[in-house]
């Protein structure tokens, strides 16, 4: 089904300019301090002054958007037109100082790219601020609607903050965030290819930080989505330091072979109606979370720090570090009428992520099961430290997950897993006062960490004479290293996310 709707998207695909060989590509510059509009902006010396002045142009592959730094230019950038992959319009500074700011009135964005391509921005401080009413807004908006496949978008080394927006979940709906993709219409499939935000920071927005959308997304695992199925590919969101988020961190809808690697994500689900996520993949294929940093989780609604979301197909979570967050460490969830398979979660760590008690419902720090179930789920080589938490691990009736080689420590009173379905073998326990039914080779002890409370998260190596060490069992296509990056190697592995010498 992808491999059709990639087909169908591309043939519907804008083709480049018809002049885009013979485009003379030129700088235009804008000094929203200094500048004036009458001006032709080839220079610093004839810089424009407005935004409005940039929206009137018509831009082309090559062609350059600087802006002054030190100075603050107030409204809406909107430019027209689209470069290639090739030869990509460029914005960006020139000067010295400060980054320029884009300041928006609260309007729907305060840089909103509309059926256009090509584009990379950097270097610059964006926000929209407005009054807390629930108005969806976003910093950096890509929309595109009835367009076909949009190609290459960069944003790197930007600051977007003070974004107040909606807490509104519906791709087929408006939507808040940071930095924002979305692919809209009913007409023309749409979609995008070789999305990069990298080295972004993003803070004080509502509903996502950094993400993708689409109402193009509806397939045999995702049946309630609109349109049909479209993917959006390579995309990559890397060394991004996101807070202060009213919903989610990072989301990739409609993602085929993404990667969501070395961000940052501290303060999420903070103003929120509905429970979220600090990273997740949604509708998508083959998604890549790895080495990301997640702490700071609301604790109502309960949000998590990693979420095996609805319609997604061997998502894979690992080497990533989960920490001190009011909510649990991750949801298995499908919503009514989709369902999820084959996840793999490994070598991560959760050190002190909490479980929630709604007034008797409890939802423990590694919590199955939503609607439908996510199925083939794999568990394995991670390190649950809990040390507030009285329960683990649980699940409704119809998530069953292989949960091999983890380490769960709970509370120093005692904490339970309460699993009727999942198949735990060679975990170890501390602490843990009730196991699941299904339980075999299970091993307890202290698993003597080197120092989690102070060295975090080095403190999560073992100390000679651990039980985890040589306790585990062999795990096929197990990724070959450890959440530090020592190999994994042999038939008895340790139990939990560290394979390094003991100490």
């Amino acid at each position: 089904m992808v491999s059709l709707s990639a087909s169908l998207a591309a043939a519907v695909t804008p083709a480049s300019p018809a002049n885009a060989g013979s485009w003379q590509a030129r700088t235009y510059h804008v000094d929203c301090l200094a500048g004036d509009d009458s001006a032709d902006g080839m220079l610093p010396s004839t810089a424009w002054r407005s935004l409005a002045r940039v929206n009137q142009a018509t831009f082309g592959p090559g062609d350059s958007i600087v802006f002054r730094r030190g100075t603050t230019c107030e409204g809406v950038l909107e430019p027209n037109g689209s470069g290639t992959p090739s030869a990509p319009i460029r914005v960006g500074a020139y000067g010295y100082g400060l980054r320029p700011k884009i300041v928006a009135p609260g309007t729907r964005a305060a840089v909103f790219l509309r059926n256009v391509q090509g584009y990379e921005i950097r270097d610059l401080e964006v926000t929209n601020p407005g009054p807390a009413d629930g108005t969806a807004r976003v910093g950096i908006y890509v929309l595109l609607e009835d367009f076909g496949i949009g190609r290459h978008y960069l944003v790197q080394n930007v600051h977007v903050h003070d974004v107040p927006g909606c807490d509104c979940l519906d791709p087929d709906l408006e939507n808040s965030g940071g930095i924002l993709f979305e692919a809209a219409g009913d007409a023309v499939p749409t979609g995008f290819d070789r999305i990069k935000v990298a080295g972004n920071t993003v803070s004080g927005v509502d509903n996502v930080g950094i993400g993708t959308l689409s109402s193009w997304s509806k397939r045999d695992l995702f049946p309630g989505g609109s349109n049909h199925f479209v993917p959006m590919t390579h995309v990559r969101f890397l060394r991004n330091v996101l807070s202060d988020l009213g919903g989610d961190g990072i989301l990739v809808m409609n993602g085929v072979d993404s990667l969501t690697a070395r961000n940052k994500v501290d303060g999420f689900g903070l103003r929120a109606a509905q429970s979220h996520a600090g990273i997740l993949a949604y509708n998508s294929d083959r998604p890549v979370m790895q080495r990301n940093e997640i702490t700071g989780g609301a604790a109502f609604p309960p949000s998590f720090s990693l979420t095996v979301d609805a319609g997604s197909q061997d998502p894979l979570y690992q080497y990533n570090y989960s920490h001190d967050n009011d909510g649990p460490f991750i949801l298995f969830c499908a919503s009514e009428g989709s369902h999820g398979d084959g996840a793999v979660i490994r070598y991560n760590i959760s050190d002190n992520d909490r479980d929630v008690d709604l007034n008797g419902f409890i939802i423990p720090v590694v919590a199955a099961g939503c609607d439908n179930g996510i199925t083939n789920s794999k568990f394995y080589n991670n390190t649950i430290y809990a040390p507030n938490a009285e329960n683990l691990a649980g699940a409704f009736p119809h998530t069953s997950i292989a949960f091999t080689n983890n380490i769960f420590s709970g509370k120093e009173t005692g904490a339970r897993i309460d699993d009727p379905v999942g198949v735990y073998d060679h975990n170890l326990y501390h602490n843990v006062t009730a196991v699941a039914a299904n339980t075999t080779n299970a091993v307890s002890g202290d698993p003597l960490f080197r120092d989690p409370t102070v060295d975090r998260p080095v403190g999560f190596g073992l100390r000679c004479g651990s039980p985890a060490i040589g306790a585990g069992a062999a795990v096929p296509d197990n990724g070959g290293r450890d959440f530090w990056g020592n190999p994994v190697t042999g038939d008895t592995p340790n139990i939990g996310a560290y394979e390094g010498p003991c100490r």
